[in-house]
């Protein structure tokens, strides 16, 4: 029961600095200074790897698809609708860096909620 009680602790602990983490990760990889954004990405963050972790306790692995696809058809919506002025760096290093993001997001909430899942009985 100790055991349980602790790595859902911690489960907690690892889940709420994922997006400081993820974050600073991501300023790390950028060669330019990242704009100062409000914090709507973050909570996007947030919510993708609280649904990420309770798929995977409930063992819904394929519902982790769901949350993959709903992001990439807006992510594909915004980058069809405003081409930044017909400047593909631009478009490919914005994707590259919000799939980064998502990638290390969904790795990040699947540790989690593979580590939440441990059984100690």
């Amino acid at each position: 029961m100790i055991m349980n009680l602790t790595l859902y602790f911690l489960c907690l602990v690892l889940y709420i600095f994922s997006g400081p983490f993820i974050r600073a990760f991501l300023s790390s990889m950028s060669t330019t200074k990242l704009p100062q954004t409000d914090n709507v990405g973050l909570v996007i963050g947030y919510l993708e790897r609280f649904l990420i972790i309770v798929f995977i306790i409930l063992k819904e692995y394929t519902a982790i698809g769901l949350v993959i696809a709903s992001k990439s058809i807006l992510r594909f919506n915004d980058v069809k609708q405003d081409p930044v002025q017909h400047q593909p760096e631009k478009i490919d290093k914005q994707s590259e860096y919000i799939l980064l993001g998502t990638m290390l997001s969904m790795t990040v909430g699947m540790l989690i909620g593979l580590l939440a899942s441990i059984d100690f009985r």
